[in-house]
């Protein structure tokens, strides 16, 4: 299992398309700092997210710091710091995406 990781938002980045198109099964995506903005309820980034995997996570503080967090689509789970670090060690490497 890989865990993607994306810091940018996809509004002026290409980080999140190249994320989804390098997806392989049971890949799980981590959405924090900017990236948090692709996960923006109605937005077509997060049905890209939607449609390309069934694992996606936001980092909370990180939306919150944008006054995101009641913006969160909600098919994706909220996660915090010490969620990414039981991922990063579960998952058997780590792709970051800036």
């Amino acid at each position: 299992m890989l865990l993607h990781t994306v810091s940018k938002s996809p509004a002026n980045n290409s980080a999140l398309d190249s994320c989804l198109r390098s997806l392989a099964d049971g890949a799980i995506i981590l959405l924090l700092e900017d990236g948090v903005y692709a996960a923006l309820q109605g937005s077509a980034w997060a049905d890209a997210i939607a449609d390309s995997t069934e694992y996606c996570y936001v980092i909370m503080a990180d939306a919150a710091a944008r006054g995101l967090e009641d913006k969160i689509d909600r098919r994706f789970p909220t996660a915090g710091y010490d969620d990414f670090v039981r991922l990063s060690t579960e998952c058997h490497a780590v792709q970051s995406w800036y």
